[in-house]
């Protein structure tokens, strides 16, 4: 089996144990915690669409770009929703309850370049140069990095960037 096809189905299995309580997904050692939240539309204003959580957690609110960008650009007050947040609180994710996250997928390299805004950046893996757009949110993330920095790259279903870690 590929590196590319094993690092995919570790994900995806990662990604269930989110969905269904457990924590983190891994390789080589932990690399990151992924939350999984779900949650109910109370509001929509100016395009922001404002998340109440349960156990009386803050609302969350999800910009217009990125409910665009994920399929809620016709999202009514109501609807239930699944978020998918890293360790630092940070939405990587979010998706009507009808359509799993089981999309994503990892892409381990040497991060090559980083957009001076952060909206994109260039891996090298074995098999050659990859160019990714960034997610907003995900952006900060990049201050840390340099070129030349081995990562592990998480993308969502639409080949954007949501979360990046050193690999190990």
């Amino acid at each position: 089996m590929s590196r590319k096809r094993q690092s995919s189905l570790r994900f995806l299995f990662s990604v269930l144990l989110v969905l269904t309580g457990g924590l983190a997904w891994a390789e080589e050692g932990t690399i990151g915690v992924h939350h999984g939240l779900s949650g109910v539309i109370i509001k929509i204003q100016s395009g922001v669409l404002f998340v109440k959580t349960p156990h009386s957690l803050q609302s969350r609110s999800i910009s217009p770009n990125k409910a665009d960008r994920v399929g809620l650009h016709q999202a009514k007050t109501g609807e239930a929703v699944l978020m998918l947040v890293d360790s630092g609180n940070v939405l990587l994710d979010v998706a009507r309850v009808d359509r799993p996250m089981t999309d994503h997928r990892v892409v381990a390299g040497t991060l090559h370049y980083t957009d001076p805004y952060w909206s994109e950046i260039l891996i090298s893996t074995p098999e050659g140069y990859e160019r990714f757009d960034v997610d907003a949110l995900a952006g900060s993330k990049l201050s840390v990095f340099q070129d030349g920095t081995p990562v592990m790259v998480e993308l969502d279903a639409d080949n954007m960037m949501i979360d990046i870690h050193r690999a190990r």
